[in-house]
C-alpha cells in the first residue's frame, strides 16, 4: 500500500498543486477582485483640546474624503458609505493645520474588504483656527405693529435681559448690539412670550450668516409687555433765542412726531399737545443745525407717564440755515406806477434797475420778479430830474437789501407862459429861428 503511495509521487505533487490553481483561476473569473469607493464625512474629534486653547476653528475645504478599497465582484453591494467612518482628531493638531485623516471600517464588514487596501484621499484636513470670543449683551427690545386703537405698549421687562456670545473672533466683531422683537398688533391688554435672540450690526440691519460656530447662552428670552390705556400727544418744541446775524432759524425736527401718554381718563381728556421747553432748545448765536437728545418723560403733566421708554432718548433737530442775496433785474418802464400825475411825463436816465433780496436760497430759487410787487413812486415829483423811489411788497422770509438808484425826469405836458419849461421852449424857438 505504501508503495502504491509513493510511486508516481512528484506526479501526484503536481496534479494537486496543478488542481488548486484551477481552482483558485475558477473562482477569481467568477467573483473577481475590484476597487471601489465612497464618500465619507469627516468627523471631528475632542474639539475641546482647541476650546481649551481658547481657539475656535474652521475646516478649510470640503469636510468628506474619498475612500477606496478593495473589495469582491458579488460583495460590492454590501459594503456602504456609512460602513466606514472617517476621523480627524484635534490632539493631532499643530501650527501647520495639517491633520491625518483616519479611516476605520465596521467590524462586521472587515472580512469583505481588504484591511490594507483601505486609502483615503486627501490623507489630510486643514484646519483654519483663530481665538475663540466671548461676549456679553445687553438685550434690547424692538417693538413692531400697533396696539389697539387707545392703547400703548408700556414697560417691556426681559427674563435674562443679557446673553452671553461665543465664537470666532472675526463673527462676533460683526455684532453691534442684540435684542429681541415683540410684535404688538391689535394688544389690548398684557403680553406674556418667548422670543429668541436677534444679532444686528451698527446700522440695525440684522446679521443672518454668523455660521454654526457662533452659539449663545440663551435661546429663548421671556418677556412681559404691559399694554394700558394711553393718548397720543403731539409735540410742542418752544425753542428760544437768536441765531447769529446772516443766519436763519426754519424750525424743529424730531425723531418722533407725537408721544403716547399714560393716566387717568379725566387727565387725558384734558390734554392734546405736549410742550416741551427746556435750555437744550436755545439758539443763540446758532450758525448750524443743533442736535439734542431730550426725555420727554420730563416734561409731562403730573399724574402721568409715557408708555415706552424709547421716548426718554428723543432726537430733535433745531434747523439753522445760512442766509443768501440773490439779484433782480426789473424794467423801469414796465414797472406799475403811483402817483404818477396825468399831465405829466416822465423818463428814466436807465432802462434798469438791479435789485437784490436777501433769504434762504431755496426761497430765492422759486422767486420771481413778479413776486416782488415792486413799484414805481412817482408821488410829489417836481419837474426835472429826482430821485427814483422804488416800493417792494414780498413776502415773508424775504429782505429787500437795496436797488441800484436811478433818476426820474418829470416833464409837463403843455408848459405854460411863465414856466421853466415854457421859457425853455421860447429860448429853443427863438435860436432855431435865427
Amino acid at each position: 500500500m505504501k508503495e502504491k503511495l509513493l510511486n508516481n509521487l512528484g506526479l501526484k505533487l503536481s496534479s494537486l498543486v496543478l488542481a488548486f490553481a484551477v481552482w483558485m483561476a475558477v473562482v477569481n473569473i467568477s467573483n473577481p477582485v475590484i476597487y471601489d469607493s465612497q464618500v465619507v464625512p469627516v468627523e471631528v474629534r475632542n474639539e475641546d483640546v482647541l476650546e481649551a486653547a481658547n481657539l475656535a476653528y474652521e475646516i478649510f475645504g470640503k469636510d468628506a474624503v474619498t475612500v477606496s478599497y478593495q473589495v469582491r465582484t458579488r460583495d460590492r453591494s454590501l459594503v456602504k458609505a456609512s460602513d466606514f467612518h472617517a476621523y480627524v482628531d484635534l490632539k493631532d493638531y499643530n501650527v501647520t493645520g495639517a491633520i491625518p485623516i483616519t479611516v476605520e471600517i465596521n467590524k462586521d464588514k472587515e472580512n469583505l474588504v481588504k484591511g490594507d487596501t483601505i486609502t483615503a484621499k486627501p490623507m489630510v484636513i486643514r484646519i483654519i483656527t483663530e481665538e475663540l470670543q466671548r461676549k456679553k449683551f445687553d438685550l434690547q427690545v424692538r417693538i413692531t405693529g400697533d396696539a389697539e386703537d387707545g392703547y400703548a405698549p408700556g414697560v417691556v421687562t426681559l427674563s435674562p435681559d443679557n446673553v452671553t456670545v461665543e465664537g470666532p473672533e472675526s463673527q462676533i466683531g460683526k455684532i453691534n448690539h442684540m435684542g429681541i422683537e415683540i410684535n404688538v398688533d391689535n394688544a389690548n391688554g398684557d403680553l406674556n412670550s418667548v422670543a429668541s435672540p436677534i444679532f444686528y450690526d451698527a446700522n440695525g440691519n440684522k446679521l443672518l450668516d454668523l455660521g454654526d460656530k457662533v452659539t449663545v447662552s440663551r435661546q429663548e428670552i421671556e418677556y412681559h409687555v404691559s399694554v394700558l390705556k394711553a393718548k397720543n400727544l403731539s409735540l410742542n418744541f418752544e425753542v428760544t433765542g437768536e441765531v447769529a446775524k446772516g443766519y436763519r432759524y426754519t424750525g424743529v425736527e424730531s425723531s418722533v412726531k407725537s408721544v403716547p401718554v399714560i393716566g387717568t381718563k379725566s387727565i387725558l381728556a384734558s390734554l392734546s399737545t405736549l410742550s416741551v421747553a427746556s435750555d437744550k432748545l436755545n439758539i443763540d448765536g446758532a450758525t448750524s443745525d443743533k442736535v439734542i437728545q431730550l426725555d420727554l418723560s420730563q416734561y409731562l403733566p403730573p399724574s402721568t407717564s409715557v408708555a415706552r421708554e424709547e421716548y426718554k432718548n428723543v432726537t430733535v433737530k433745531l434747523k439753522v440755515e445760512p442766509l443768501t442775496t440773490r439779484t433782480f433785474t426789473l424794467k423801469l418802464k414796465d414797472l406799475d406806477k403811483k402817483g404818477a400825475e396825468a399831465d405829466y411825463d416822465y423818463t428814466f436816465d436807465k432802462e434798469t434797475s438791479d435789485v437784490t433780496i436777501k433769504g434762504l436760497k431755496e426761497d430765492l430759487d422759486a422767486l420771481t420778479e413778479d413776486n416782488l410787487n415792486a413799484v414805481l413812486d412817482l408821488s410829489g415829483q417836481e419837474t426835472g430830474p429826482n430821485p427814483g423811489m422804488l416800493t417792494f411788497e414780498v413776502s415773508g422770509g424775504f429782505e429787500v437789501v437795496g436797488y441800484t438808484p436811478f433818476n426820474v425826469t418829470a416833464a409837463h405836458k403843455n408848459p405854460g407862459p411863465g414856466t421853466e419849461e415854457s421859457a425853455t421852449a421860447s429860448s429853443t424857438e427863438e435860436s432855431e429861428s435865427q
